[in-house]
């Protein structure tokens, strides 16, 4: 019988859980799959990932900053970019020619 989403879903989580948080040494969520899966910490992105040797990338954690360390006043000083004044709602879809050059 095989293993369906949701399950396959609640036993990454539990994989990652224990992998990250407890420092235990995990087995590949997928069914019959014996293989030990890897820790891999990116220290460019903030982020931990799972890796199986056998199935590859498995789950992906990463770092997430609280809105309250955004610094809102920096942000609304900044200068309106150069689509300010465009019209999003325009509903003009006139095709436009794309030439190419041989």
């Amino acid at each position: 019988m095989s293993m369906t989403r949701d399950t396959y879903a609640k036993e990454v989580i539990r994989v990652a859980e224990a992998a990250f948080y407890r420092n235990e040494t995990v087995k590949c969520p997928h069914e019959g799959c014996e293989e030990t899966l890897d820790v891999v910490q990116m220290s460019m992105l903030s982020s931990r990932s799972l890796i199986c040797p056998t199935h590859g990338h498995i789950y992906q954690e990463q770092e997430v900053s609280p809105f309250g360390k955004l610094d809102w006043e920096a942000a609304s000083q900044r200068p309106e970019d150069e689509f300010s004044g465009f019209d999003w709602d325009d509903e003009d879809d006139s095709a436009v020619e794309l030439k190419i050059d041989k």
